[in-house]
């Protein structure tokens, strides 16, 4: 299974940070609006590359939890 992370954005900047990060190549999988969460899946892309990208506020690897 492939890494996915979850970008957390700021109020009124989630289509703003979904097509800057297309442009640096990320592939987004889902654009959360109602939560400000996008999540992408980031292939060569760098956390702090993510982070530098006006709006994002945190960024968090997806975790599976089996019950």
């Amino acid at each position: 299974m492939k890494m996915k992370w979850l970008i957390s954005v700021s109020q009124g900047s989630i289509h703003k940070v979904t097509e800057s990060l297309e442009k640096k190549g990320v592939k987004v999988l889902d654009v959360l609006e109602m939560i400000n969460v996008i999540i992408v899946e980031p292939d060569n892309s760098l956390v702090s590359e993510i982070k530098a990208i006006e709006g994002v506020e945190n960024v968090e690897e997806e975790r599976n939890i089996n019950i």
